[in-house]
């Protein structure tokens, strides 16, 4: 007869207490009204947030460009940094505005009125690029989108007062040579207000083609 095996038994698990929400409650009442506690709670949060705010506070100028710093005021530092520089500004109070160095193509397309009351389409494309030294005051003048500010603030008034003096037949359908004197003229009053708003263009890749807005073609 063969001796009778024990039966095994299931592992006994560890019973977990549930802890009421009533004690967890009191246990963190209880921690804040230790001072010690308090004092090394207060130089924790102020420790993470002094170095999370110099964190943020560290930015770098994009390469190809010039920074400038501008607070919610309005108002810039005195100074143009270089692409690449590490820079301080304050996410709270300060903001560093990137602007590009590298010549940028610009393409600006508007109607105007002509002589005889009719709309012609004007198409300018040309090639802008701020001086250095000048960078605080045009973007001032015309925001990070210099080149697009300059041509609607600037080039959009040359544009009119030329258009207005010549008809929708003179602008598209003139002699080649009378069309080519008139861009020449708008082109000329725009290299002259770069020239004043301290911008440079590169006047031999500046096209201005007229066009019949109602044309099929």
């Amino acid at each position: 007869r063969r001796p009778s095996v024990p039966a095994l038994s299931a592992p006994q698990l560890p019973v977990r207490r549930v802890v009421p929400m009533a004690a967890r409650q009191a246990r963190v009442k209880a921690w804040f009204r230790d001072t010690e506690n308090l004092k090394n709670f207060g130089r924790m949060v102020g420790g993470v947030s002094f170095f999370s705010l110099a964190l943020l506070s560290m930015k770098r100028i994009a390469p190809g460009h010039v920074g400038l710093i501008e607070d919610r005021t309005g108002n810039l530092r005195p100074y143009v940094y270089d692409d690449g520089q590490l820079v301080i500004a304050i996410p709270i109070w300060q903001r560093c505005i990137n602007i590009r160095l590298i010549p940028v193509k610009k393409r600006f397309i508007k109607e105007y009125k002509t002589k005889d009351g009719k709309d012609v389409e004007v198409r300018l494309l040309c090639r802008l690029q701020p001086k250095v030294h000048w960078v605080p005051e045009i973007y001032l003048k015309f925001g990070k989108d210099y080149g697009r500010g300059f041509l609607e603030k600037e080039a959009s008034v040359d544009i009119a007062e030329v258009v207005q003096r010549h008809t929708l037949q003179e602008l598209v359908r003139g002699p080649e040579e009378a069309v080519d004197a008139i861009a020449e003229e708008i082109s000329t009053r725009i290299c002259d207000a770069c020239t004043f708003h301290k911008l440079k263009i590169a006047r031999e890749e500046t096209s201005i083609v007229f066009l019949d807005p109602d044309s099929e073609e």
